[in-house]
């Protein structure tokens, strides 16, 4: 019976494209990031237009790289696109 339930688990993971894997720490760091700047603006992230969400993205990718740079002390070329 176990042996067909992990078979049953491997079909199912192929026909998503693979197993699941947990997130990085750097991946959480960057998604409870995005939510913080959410939080700051107002913006419900999952119900916003493609305007905030591109907004909210941006602000995050910056905010992001400059906390790199700060951890890292290694410095990145950063432009946000709402400035260009």
């Amino acid at each position: 019976m176990i042996i067909n339930e992990r078979y049953e688990i491997d079909e199912l993971a192929d026909a998503a494209g693979g197993y699941f894997a947990m997130p990085s720490a750097d991946e959480l760091a960057y998604t409870e990031l995005l939510f913080d700047v959410c939080d700051q603006f107002g913006i419900h992230y999952y119900s916003a237009d493609k305007k905030a969400r591109a907004f909210v993205e941006e602000v995050t990718r910056v905010t992001w790289a400059k906390q790199q740079e700060e951890k890292t002390g290694v410095q990145q070329s950063i432009r946000p696109a709402f400035t260009a």
